[in-house]
């Protein structure tokens, strides 16, 4: 071999063994910069977004509003023995949500279990009284009260007290609920003025 091949082969040689250290190099240099994420931190990101977007209640309304939300304009409406009517009616689905407007006490419970004062009426019924000016809220005619809850129970704005029913004097079938507003522990207000209405509720 002459010394001049020789010498080719050498340089052949040492430009491969540059271009193998430039290449290890980049990897090297990408490795660190694309740490390895542990999977336990991978699948926490994946859950993040579901628990943001869980279903909240509505601002500043009584109940759920799907599968059905139909707004009945009847406070003030005469009612047999000559009542008028003190609330709203809402027409809905039995077992849709109903929730607390304020955060307060449970200060009254109506149950058709146990035959309370007034319960043949407004069946199953919560009075929630507002931690702050008195105000209360009345919700009738409920299929069941929400577990866990009896009178004096503390409750937070948007909380589940109970589910929409047709006990008391409704009729079988007519599910709604029946929803009084009486600011400052007053007198009974119409409410559906100060209610914000969601999209997807009928008012007629």
């Amino acid at each position: 071999m002459s010394i001049r091949h020789s010498h080719r082969s050498l340089s052949a040689l040492a430009a491969v063994l540059l271009l193998t250290a430039v290449v290890s190099s980049a990897r090297l240099v990408g490795a660190a910069s694309t740490p390895t994420i542990p999977e336990v931190t991978r699948a926490a990101e994946v859950l993040q977004p579901a628990q943001r977007m869980r279903p909240l209640a509505p601002e500043n309304f009584p109940m759920q509003v799907r599968p059905r939300c139909a707004i009945l304009d009847n406070y003030g409406d005469p009612r047999s023995g000559g009542r008028s009517h003190e609330g709203t009616d809402i027409l809905a689905s039995l077992g849709q949500e109903v929730y607390a407007m304020a955060d307060g006490t449970l200060t009254y419970q109506a149950s058709v279990g146990d035959g309370t004062n007034g319960s043949k009426l407004s069946g199953n019924l919560w009075k929630l009284t507002a931690t702050v000016g008195g105000t209360y809220y009345v919700y009738a005619h409920l299929s069941a009260f929400a577990a866990g809850l009896t009178r004096g129970s503390t409750v937070v704005k948007g909380q589940v007290i109970g589910y929409i029913g047709d006990t008391g004097n409704p009729g079988v079938g007519n599910y709604h609920l029946h929803f009084e507003l009486h600011p400052g522990g007053g007198a009974p207000v119409n409410p559906l003025p100060l209610l914000t209405v969601p999209a997807g509720c009928t008012v007629s």
